[in-house]
């Protein structure tokens, strides 16, 4: 177990979120310092292998705030993992704009090693990679993929357009935030959301986008589900894709209805945990 102490951070139908976005619980979360990574218990008791929930581009630990609470109080072990340039209070922007995915894949692999137990891995978006890189761990019993990033050698896999390079990206606008990461409409509730996100390594973004961070899936031995957000952006997650990386890796794949990309905290974030506490009660955990 982790020694912690206390956080200190902060077209379709119309759709509101009800309630709003509220991530505040975890600003009350325990949490500890891992070489480069900061780790946010939800609970840990080791009594089952733990769900280690890795963040993807522009968000940090916080966007799994509703998971932790939701496998908490299902008597599963959970963490939500700040990893190199992700905390909102990072003493140098400006010093995480060299980092690559392989920086927060390092990171993770250390996480695990001092967590010293059974895991599983749950990578969303950008984060799926890292996930990747870490999945040959002997520790890691499991991976879920949420709406990941493609790996750089998964054939077929689409790039994007490059970003420019010598300072970190901010994070999307309101618009594109409401489209991309929750596809809700003007009238959602958004503020406490978008003072969360924070900017981007252009070399992690280049990486992602120009499918440069490949990953040999003869080392992930472990069982896997890859989730697809069936509302997802089609520039960035083409049909098929997703169903690619699953079999890519021998996994199970899964589309998820009328969710968006961001599942963990969009309008149905609850039916997608759901999902992933279906599969990993499947593997007998």
């Amino acid at each position: 177990m982790l020694t912690t102490h206390q956080g200190s951070e902060t077209g379709r139908p119309s759709r509101a979120l009800p309630g709003g976005l509220d991530f505040s619980a975890m600003d009350a979360r325990r949490a500890c310092r891992v070489g480069d990574a900061r780790v946010y218990t939800g609970r840990d008791t080791g009594a089952s292998p733990g769900l280690v929930f890795v963040a993807g581009g522009y968000h940090g630990a916080w966007c799994y705030s509703h998971y932790l609470d939701f496998f908490a109080g299902r008597a599963v072990d959970c963490f939500a993992v700040d990893l190199p340039g992700q905390w909102p209070h990072a003493e140098s922007w400006q010093a995480c704009a060299g980092l690559g995915i392989e920086d927060q894949a390092r990171a993770l692999r250390a996480v695990c090693v001092q967590l010293d137990r059974p895991l599983v891995l749950a990578g969303h978006s950008m984060g799926a990679l890292p996930v990747m890189g870490a999945a040959d761990l002997a520790c890691v019993r499991g991976v879920v993929l949420l709406a990941p990033s493609p790996p750089g050698n998964l054939p077929g896999a689409a790039p994007v357009p490059a970003v420019p390079v010598g300072g970190m990206v901010p994070p999307p606008d309101e618009a594109a935030v409401r489209r991309r990461f929750l596809d809700v409409d003007d009238a959602a509730p958004v503020d406490d959301l978008l003072r969360r996100l924070t900017p981007a390594s252009p070399g992690m973004l280049n990486e992602r986008y120009l499918l440069r961070y490949t990953v040999d899936p003869a080392g992930v031995a472990c069982p896997g589900i890859c989730f697809e957000a069936e509302l997802d952006d089609s520039a960035r997650h083409p049909q098929g894709q997703d169903k690619a990386v699953a079999d890519f890796f021998g996994f199970e794949y899964r589309l998820l209805k009328k969710q968006p990309h961001s599942m963990m905290y969009g309008p149905r974030w609850r039916e997608s945990a759901e999902e992933i506490l279906r599969w990993y009660r499947r593997q007998g955990f």
